[in-house]
């Protein structure tokens, strides 16, 4: 009985019974449709009676779905209008879900599609700026008004430009992800639209940080956070990216052969440094670390994310950017320009780039300043390429007349 189709009193509509399942007085009945489709007969199972599904509506589907197949639209199967609702539903959940809820979606793209150090410094720009000003914003909301409203905050908090660019192009990726999904019906605007500068734009530090501030920050330093001065003071001895000392382990610090390794670096090369005699010096006290413990800790012991908070505060204290424009003001990347802007007056080109881990002589050249002595001297020096006869010889020009 259970494998036996029965037909009911309605056209392309067929059921079998429940060998022991009752729905009311009768065998419960599963209930199936038989039609065709592009000239093959196409069987769909439809559902138990006892689940709600009754003859005549079937029926009535049926006939709605025969209509459009003629008419050459969609849906012309059952599967097709299951599939179409479920998509309806999932449209207007989309419709509802707010920047707080997709974020757990994008950050698992970007686990599995950036480097540790880019997603965590997303999550970041997430937790202090996009969360606590658009978090409760649905996201297709996330209008030009919104954007105004978060640069305008980004702004009034004194961020540097190209901090404020890099957390507006958090969101903009994450809003990017929700839009090739077809969670939201808009694509993100460009920087330029919400008032932001476009990644083209320099954003070189100028200021040099003379011997004096470097010594009163790192003696201020020493008094209030040991470990803020620690890796402060290994950024000045060697002009690191302040990501490559987050990401420093004692395995990376080979004092027999003499060498650091800084691994995995931005342009996701490696390179290689030498360990001066100051920098044996700051590591001296540390021998014996675990190898894969991080090199620099703050005092919680917690490895770091972000620059010490102590070196801005101490920046504040000694009113070192008291007047200054932004590209002037120091930040801890200002270490990384001071030292490179020292080591280009003792460095070949190719050294500099070597040791300060550059790919493109373009970005050397910015700190390779010419001698202007010495340009006088050469250009001085090419009169002796000049003929004997020709020297201190007038040359009379004739007159066109």
């Amino acid at each position: 009985m259970v494998n036996r189709w029965f037909k009911s009193d309605y056209k392309g509509i067929r059921f079998r019974k429940h060998p022991t399942r009752r729905h009311g007085v009768q065998p419960d009945r599963y209930y199936s449709v038989y039609f065709k489709l592009d000239g093959k007969t196409k069987t769909e199972g439809i559902g138990w009676a006892s689940s709600g599904i009754k003859a005549k509506e079937v029926y009535e589907d049926l006939c709605e779905l025969k209509r459009n197949q003629k008419a050459g639209k969609k849906p012309r199967t059952f599967k097709e209008k299951r599939e179409m609702g479920e998509l309806a539903i999932q449209d207007e959940k989309d419709k509802s879900i707010t920047l707080d809820q997709y974020w757990p979606s994008y950050l698992e793209y970007a686990g599995r599609t950036k480097k540790k150090q880019s997603w965590e410094k997303e999550q970041s720009h997430f937790k202090h700026w996009l969360s606590p000003t658009l978090g409760k914003v649905k996201l297709r909301e996330i209008r030009l008004d919104q954007w105004d409203l978060l640069v305008g905050k980004l702004t009034k908090a004194e961020l540097a430009q190209r901090t404020i660019e890099y957390i507006t192009g958090t969101l903009r990726r994450v809003l990017k992800h929700a839009y090739d999904r077809r969670v939201t019906d808009e694509a993100p605007p460009s920087g330029k639209r919400i008032g932001v500068k476009g990644p083209g734009n320099s954003n070189s530090r100028l200021r040099v940080i003379t011997v004096s501030e470097t010594e009163a920050i790192l003696n201020r330093l020493a008094e209030i956070d040991p470990h803020g001065e620690k890796i402060t003071r290994f950024a000045f001895l060697t002009g690191c990216r302040v990501s490559e000392a987050f990401n420093l382990r004692w395995r990376d610090i080979e004092t027999a052969r003499g060498v650091i390794t800084f691994p995995d670096t931005k342009n996701k090369d490696s390179r290689q440094i030498q360990i001066s005699e100051p920098i044996a010096k700051l590591f001296s006290a540390d021998q014996g670390k675990a190898p894969e413990s991080h090199a620099f800790i703050m005092e919680n012991g917690s490895p770091y994310k972000e620059s010490p908070y102590s070196f801005r505060q101490v920046v504040n204290e000694l009113n070192l950017n008291d007047g200054q424009p932004s590209r002037y003001r120091i930040t801890f990347h200002s270490i990384r320009h001071s030292v490179a802007t020292e080591l280009a007056k003792h460095l070949n080109l190719r050294d500099l780039m070597d040791v300060m881990g550059w790919r493109t002589v373009q970005m050397a050249m910015r700190y390779i300043h010419g001698n202007e002595k010495a340009k006088r001297n050469a250009l001085a020096g090419l009169e002796k390429n000049l003929k004997p006869k020709e020297r201190g010889k007038v040359i009379k020009i004739k007159q066109i007349p």
